[in-house]
C-alpha cells in the first residue's frame, strides 16, 4: 500500500483499517449521514463506493429503517467483514466486490450516491466520478467525503488522536497521515476542478469543519 497507494487492501491493512483508523474516518461519515437525512425518498435506494468495513451503512439504515444500501469495495475481505455486521439487515444492507472505475450497476439505478476517505485511492478519479454520476438517477445526491491535501495541522492531529491507538502512538501515526493519506489525497481546488466535469447542477467543495477533509456535494442534472 506504501508503494501503490490505488493498490487493494491486504488483509492485514484491512484489518488494521477497520481496528485502528475507522473510529476516527466515522467523523467524516456523520457529516454524510447529516447531508442525507431528511434528504431521500421514504424507501431510497444509496450506492456506497468503498464501503470499507460498512460502519457507514449500519449507522444510516438504524436511523433511516427504509433505506436501502448497497456497498461496493476493492477489498474481498472489507466486504466479507461488512456482510458479517449486516447479518439480520440483509434485506435492506448488501456488500459486494467491486471497482470504482467500472461500478457493476446500470445508469441511473440510485437515489444516493457516497464515498467517504476512498476516492484517494482511485487509479482514476475522474473516472471513478464519471461512474458514480453514471449510477445516479437525475436528481439523485453526489456526495463524497475525503482528506484534504492541504489540510490544517491542528485539524490532522486532533483527527489522528481519534486513532485507536496505544499511548505516545499518535505522534508517529500524524507523520504516517501527513505524509501517506492526506499527502497522496486531493487538495479543495483538484476536487473543485473534477467536479466541474460533473453532470451536477452546482457542485461544491466546502471543508468539513473540526476534520482534515472536504465535501464534495451535488445534484445530477
Amino acid at each position: 500500500m506504501l508503494r501503490d497507494f490505488t493498490s487493494r487492501y491486504r488483509p492485514s491493512e484491512a484489518w488494521v483499517y477497520d481496528r485502528f483508523i475507522a473510529p476516527a474516518v466515522a467523523t467524516l461519515a456523520a457529516r454524510v449521514r447529516a447531508e442525507l437525512t431528511g434528504d431521500m425518498p421514504e424507501r431510497g435506494e444509496v450506492l456506497e463506493v468503498g464501503s470499507g468495513g460498512g460502519q457507514l451503512a449500519l449507522a444510516m439504515v438504524a436511523e433511516r429503517p427504509g433505506v436501502h444500501w448497497l456497498g461496493v469495495d476493492l477489498s474481498p475481505e472489507q466486504v466479507a467483514r461488512a456482510n458479517r455486521r449486516a447479518r439480520g439487515h440483509e434485506e435492506r444492507l448488501r456488500f459486494v466486490t467491486g471497482d470504482a472505475a467500472e461500478l457493476p450497476f446500470e445508469a441511473g439505478r440510485f437515489d444516493a450516491v457516497v464515498s467517504v476517505a476512498s476516492i484517494k485511492h482511485w487509479p482514476d478519479p475522474a473516472r471513478g466520478l464519471r461512474e458514480c454520476t453514471r449510477v445516479l438517477r437525475p436528481g439523485g445526491r453526489l456526495l463524497v467525503a475525503e482528506v484534504d491535501r492541504g489540510c490544517r495541522y491542528h485539524d490532522a492531529r486532533d483527527f489522528v488522536r481519534k486513532w485507536r491507538l496505544p499511548p505516545g502512538g499518535w505522534p508517529f501515526a500524524l507523520a504516517f497521515f501527513r505524509t501517506f493519506v492526506a499527502g497522496r489525497s486531493l487538495d479543495c481546488d483538484e476536487a473543485r476542478a473534477l467536479a466541474a466535469e460533473l453532470p451536477l447542477s452546482a457542485p461544491r467543495v466546502s471543508r468539513i469543519a473540526g476534520t482534515p477533509a472536504f465535501l464534495l456535494a451535488g445534484r445530477k442534472r
